[in-house]
């Protein structure tokens, strides 16, 4: 990306960090991605030529380090955490970037979901949820995640396991409560939203997840620093 040419440290800024993906990739760093798979499943539309020559970009900056194929955030890398976070609350405080629909991607809510999960909610055994985006085409309209204490799994394809619970949703509603604009009481009243199975683990699963990590409650928890 060309330079700006200017002194002022927040255009210096930009010329590292400011070019399309970049900063999305630090997100997905300081999210936990170790490698280049995870945090293409992160990001599911970015190119990988550009994923790639993304993150040259940003070891040649010194703000990432990797080797035979696992990165990680240096320093001032992890700096960056407070940047991201900043924009998130501006973000949610704003109706100039308000969800859209081409902002709806099953395979990065899915994949986000399976990273936050609070196990130590979970059951003892291995629970299956089946998630059914009824208003998606069939590759992007179902995914399986096989919950336990020790291992969370997420599967685009159905492996034959009897399912626990189904939750069948349109992809809007189920977005806004992952972001914290619906409660689980709320989205169970929202068109078209239907959970059903296990009756007992019906009533405990919105316990399993820790949603989106920068929902307002936990921005506004985290502080502004």
């Amino acid at each position: 990306m060309a330079g700006y040419g200017q002194f002022c440290a927040v255009a210096r800024a930009l010329e590292v960090v400011g070019e399309r993906w970049t900063l999305l990739i630090a997100r997905e760093l300081l999210l936990g991605a170790t490698t280049f798979t995870d945090i293409r499943r992160g990001l599911p539309r970015i190119p990988r030529a550009t994923l790639a020559a993304r993150l040259r970009s940003l070891r040649s900056a010194g703000i990432v380090e990797g080797a035979a194929g696992r990165y990680r955030l240096t320093e001032p890398g992890v700096a960056l955490a407070p940047v991201v976070r900043e924009l998130a609350r501006w973000a949610t405080a704003t109706d100039s970037v308000a969800l859209s629909e081409d902002d709806l991607d099953t395979a990065a809510l899915t994949w986000d979901m399976h990273r936050r999960v609070n196990t130590a909610a979970l059951p003892a055994r291995t629970v299956i949820l089946a998630l059914d985006f009824t208003d998606r085409p069939p590759g992007d309209r179902y995914f399986w995640l096989h919950l336990s204490r020790t291992e969370v799994n997420l599967c685009r394809q159905d492996t034959g396991a009897p399912v626990d619970v189904w939750l069948a949703t349109p992809t809007d509603a189920v977005t806004n409560w992952w972001l914290g604009g619906l409660s689980w009481a709320q989205l169970q009243r929202q068109p078209g939203v239907r959970v059903h199975g296990n009756r007992a683990l019906t009533h405990q699963m919105h316990d399993w997840f820790l949603r989106y990590v920068f929902t307002p409650e936990v921005l506004d928890a985290s502080g502004s620093g």
